[in-house]
């Protein structure tokens, strides 16, 4: 792109997470239909062995950070959830209130860690916690008050969307609806590809909303840029030499030539100013 900067487009969104859970409870618009209508338990295997649930649960808490999403796309009501950010009712974001209806669950948060005994008390029979940074410690305690579906690796916060939103189906018995959930997000982003031929090749970059110290932060291909590939778009190469795990940390004396290697930028934002932050920037 030759244009500066601060002349760029904005697609202000709450993270790549944001977009397809907000995907997810759009597409949910029928009532959940049994998961298992011949009876039997489900056996989830996760990063601590494996949990059974022996029949639909109809107390379930959402301990960690994203999973009440997954739930009310499948017409669970959560007794509880977990909150992240943004002071949301009930931490639950406006894609996905119509599902939540005049439901009140309690609102834990992860502030000194999953708040064990506070669970305890809610008497739930079933725990999901995928994006809750459990270890084998908090494993064990979760486990003995109720079946407890845990992160699927080491990965504590960063599990696949479409794994989480898959083992939490499974775990509520909806495997099916939630399957057709997840196809149907997939299948709106290739229509996005089918009435946007031109798109076919371009570079794009996924980019966090916010500087870290200076530096532009901008996520590396794989399954959180999958959404972009499905839309025609290719992840600029350009990022490669700045690689730190999943993200490329880009230091201010190169942003330029980075993002200038790009057809499309997508800043994630979480906020109208840190939309006015990134539009300030003179560089």
């Amino acid at each position: 792109m030759q244009q500066g900067w601060s002349r760029r487009g904005f697609l202000q969104v709450a993270g790549a997470t944001g977009l397809v859970a907000a995907g997810i409870s759009a597409c949910s618009s029928h009532e959940p239909k049994p998961g298992r209508p011949g009876g039997g338990a489900v056996t989830i295997t996760h990063l601590f062995g494996k949990t059974v649930v022996k029949e639909p649960p109809t107390r379930v808490v959402s301990a960690g950070l994203t999973e009440q999403d997954d739930l009310l796309a499948v017409g669970v009501v959560p007794i509880a959830v977990t909150n992240w950010f943004g002071d949301q009712p009930f931490a639950v974001w406006p894609w996905a209130q119509p599902k939540l209806g005049a439901a009140q669950p309690v609102v834990l948060n992860l502030d000194n860690g999953i708040a064990v005994d506070q669970i305890a008390g809610l008497k739930p029979d079933l725990i999901v916690a995928i994006n809750a940074g459990v270890d084998a410690d908090t494993y064990q305690k979760l486990s003995a008050i109720a079946p407890t579906i845990p992160q699927s690796d080491g990965d504590a916060f960063f599990e696949p969307w479409k794994d989480q939103a898959t083992t939490i189906g499974q775990a509520v018995f909806q495997a099916d609806q939630m399957k057709a959930l997840i196809d149907d997000v997939d299948r709106k982003f290739v229509e996005v590809a089918e009435r946007n031929p031109q798109w076919k090749g371009k570079k794009a970059l996924l980019l966090q909303g916010r500087l870290r110290q200076g530096n532009v932060i901008a996520t590396m291909a794989g399954w959180r840029t999958d959404f972009l590939n499905q839309m025609g778009l290719v992840v600029s190469d350009a990022i490669k030499p700045y690689a730190a795990d999943h993200v490329a940390v880009i230091p201010p004396e190169h942003i330029k030539d980075v993002l200038d290697s790009a057809d499309v930028l997508i800043w994630s934002t979480e906020s109208p100013e840190d939309q006015q932050a990134l539009l300030a920037d003179p560089r």
